[in-house]
């Protein structure tokens, strides 16, 4: 290991240990000081799960020991050139906005909207300050787009901390795991300042453990929680700018994984509530006074926001509580695990060649989704119900159609100019009349007052044919306004933004397909395995019931077809396999262990009693599928 790495580490060691020191002299002082201030957690069964009165506010100490150690280290070594510069300090001003706010409301409460307003009033003085979310993935955001992304990854940090706050020592635990994967890669990305920030960071944090281990003399409180998620969310934001690999954003989502999750389980149980028109909420607490069951949309949309902050007994560490009978210890000590784990596949990603890009998203997603598969399995089941109950409402198809869709558009569009432009700036007058135009088109050809959610082929086709005229249009402007038009655009950008909106409408059809094979994954039930008679209309009609019914397409799996025709065997029609003719059956339903033969055609009087036969010798159902009307006497 080179020698000025060696000389890194032991000065941020010996600055890491005088934190700690610090922060066990300010955290022991705060045991005597926060019950004289009134700061005492008192038992509420219906949230937390401590059984006596402990002081919270704790996490003041650890964030005074943090700042003053870090400010004494930057005085020291900023003539020297290296490590934290006096100019760096500037990114801890939004503490001065993050402490008052932690104060008051582990003092008095405030309500969850005013919270998220000065969590983004800190955000977005960071913004100004240098700290940005400018690249992803090798792509690097304008401006316009840097803002909202930096303020949404400061504040649900900030908040996926305090989420996670629920277990004694469990918030202080995974932010000294998310700091130290953050510091092995800061440190041989030769990223010396940020490693030391980072390990002073885990020795605050490690002076704090020391009072709040089970069982806990004290709690953080969001004076705590939010300090914890602030200083990882800019430490995340200055790793993924330094860091080489294209992959740089996965290390701090890996490293502070387990709360990233949870807060996402967090926000998909609220979503579920405001979108289902019969749930308030995925796993809601009994006795939940804050009913919007009754409310209108757009008011039970204003109130997200504020139910994102709600307590709840769904959080990851609740669901571990109760798999291990309430001890908080071997709770802990499997978060602790999953979060190493989390974040050394985070520490990995940072090594991957720039080449190997598909490879470290897959690397991502593929840890992010076996973890939530294993952590809310059940929660997933549930919410799929009624997210498909109010999938199937007209409500949900105009809210689509008049609010999700034209944002999307919009969105879609830019992006795909974005990426065209190649990295030259676009006049911002030519690319508002090439959206204008597009958009404009879109309303007119009525393409809004499709209900996504119960669209037909048809409508798809008309759709791209519509997009296709509009960028048509929007083109043929720039011969009119010579002076404004877009140079350098790549013409892909079109079939860039086509694509993306037509992925955006078609993912409505096959998110309604997944939740009902969630669904049926999830029952655990063994489905009856079906075989259709007949290459017919009617087969495929009965398929499309089966598919769009989510409590029998659990129950009930079509397995193929059988034809009259010899010539329709081994081809696939309407999605199914020919598996071979009437003569078959016999041989078919042992193979494939058929329960149900089901009858779409007219076979005649001979076959018929031939199927009879067979199915009654085999012990198969046998049933026969008709469309009729039915005349009303009035």
């Amino acid at each position: 290991m080179p020698e000025n790495i060696l000389e890194t580490l032991r000065v941020a060691a010996g600055f890491g240990l005088a934190s700690c020191l610090v922060s066990l002299l300010l955290t022991r002082l705060l045991l005597w000081l926060l019950p004289k201030w009134g700061m005492i957690d008192k038992p509420d069964f219906a949230r937390h799960i401590h059984k006596r009165a402990v002081p919270r506010g704790g996490g003041l100490g650890m964030m005074l020991a943090f700042v003053g150690v870090i400010i004494a280290y930057a005085l020291i070594f900023s003539k020297r050139g290296i490590g934290v510069s006096l100019s760096g300090l500037w990114l801890l001003l939004p503490l001065g906005i993050l402490l008052p706010l932690g104060v008051l409301d582990d003092r008095f409460g405030l309500m969850a909207r005013t919270k998220f307003l000065f969590q983004g009033l800190a955000a977005l003085l960071a913004w100004f300050l240098g700290c940005r979310f400018e690249t992803c993935f090798g792509l690097h955001f304008p401006v316009w787009l840097s803002l909202p992304l930096t303020i949404l990854w400061i504040v649900a940090f900030i908040n996926a901390f305090n989420m996670i706050d629920g277990v004694d020592g469990l918030a202080a635990g995974v932010g000294i795991i998310s700091a130290l994967c953050m510091a092995t890669t800061a440190i041989m990305q030769q990223s010396i300042g940020l490693c030391t920030l980072l390990v002073v960071f885990v020795g605050a944090l490690l002076g704090f453990l020391y009072y709040n281990w089970h069982p806990a003399r004290l709690f953080m409180g969001d004076t705590g929680s939010m300090f914890i998620g602030y200083i990882l969310a800019i430490a995340g934001l200055r790793l993924n700018a330094q860091t080489v690999s294209v992959a740089s954003i996965g290390i701090p989502l890996l490293a502070c994984g387990i709360p990233v999750i949870d807060i996402s389980l967090a926000v998909w149980r609220r979503i579920v509530g405001i979108a289902s028109p019969s749930a308030n909420a995925i796993d809601a607490p009994a006795g939940d006074e804050d009913d919007t069951t009754h409310r209108s949309f757009p008011m039970r949309l204003a109130a997200l926001v504020g139910r994102l902050g709600k307590a709840d007994q769904s959080h990851v560490h609740h669901r571990l509580l109760r798999h291990f009978q309430n001890n908080q210890r071997k709770t802990i000590y499997a978060i602790y695990s999953l979060a190493l784990m989390m974040g050394l596949v985070g520490v990995m990603c940072a090594y991957l060649p720039n080449k190997k890009l598909l490879l470290a998203i897959v690397v991502i997603l593929g840890t992010f989704s076996y973890i939530i598969n294993r952590l809310a399995t059940i929660e997933l089941w549930n919410s799929t119900e009624k997210l498909y109950a109010s999938f199937q409402s007209a409500r949900t198809g105009v809210i689509i159609a008049y609010g999700i869709n034209p944002i999307v558009d919009i969105v879609s569009i830019l992006c795909a100019y974005w990426i065209g432009a190649r990295g030259q700036n676009l006049l911002p007058v030519c690319l508002i009349r090439h959206v204008g135009i597009v958009m404009l088109i879109l309303a007119f050809s009525r393409s809004y007052r499709v209900l996504w959610n119960f669209a037909a082929s048809d409508d798809y086709f008309r759709l791209a044919r519509t997009l296709i005229f509009g960028f048509l249009l929007a083109y043929a402007s720039d011969f009119v306004f010579k002076g404004q038009n877009i140079e350098g655009l790549h013409k892909s950008a079109v079939g860039i933004a086509v694509t993306l909106i037509l992925l955006e409408r078609l993912s409505l059809h096959y998110f309604r397909n997944d939740q009902i094979r969630r669904h049926a994954l999830a029952d655990g039930e063994k489905p009856v395995r079906t075989l259709l008679i007949g290459v017919t209309p009617m087969s495929r009609l009965y398929r499309n019931l089966l598919a769009s019914d989510i409590e029998r397409a659990g129950r009930e799996e079509i397995v193929g077809l059988l034809a009259l025709d010899a010539r329709f065997v081994h081809s696939y029609c309407f999605g199914m396999k020919v598996l071979g003719t009437v003569n078959d059956l016999e041989r078919v339903a042992k193979e494939h262990e058929i329960g149900k033969v089901l009858m779409t055609t007219d076979v005649g009087k001979e076959w018929m009693n031939s199927v009879q036969c067979e199915c009654r010798n085999i012990g198969v159902q046998l049933q026969r599928f008709k469309c009729t009307e039915e005349r009303i006497e009035f």
